[in-house]
């Protein structure tokens, strides 16, 4: 298991990139919540420890205003 100084180090390791093209391409690129074209992906929970690398299933593929919707933001 690697762990990862941040976040955004995470999200740029070629093995995330992978698991995220495969929950994207299973979802056919569209958001699971309004259909619209997905832009990002959603942890429904984040892995444990923090390092662990996700699995397609924990990530939902959503546009940026849902994602926004989801966590609360206003943009």
């Amino acid at each position: 298991m690697k762990h990862f100084q941040n976040y955004t180090a995470y999200l740029q390791h070629w093995l995330f990139k992978a698991i995220r093209k495969t929950a994207m391409d299973k979802a056919r690129g569209r958001c699971e919540i309004c259909q619209q074209p997905a832009s990002e992906v959603h942890h429904k929970q984040y892995p444990k420890p923090w390092g662990a690398f996700d699995v397609p299933a924990n990530l939902q593929p959503i546009c940026h205003a849902c994602h926004c919707r989801i966590e609360g933001k206003t943009s």
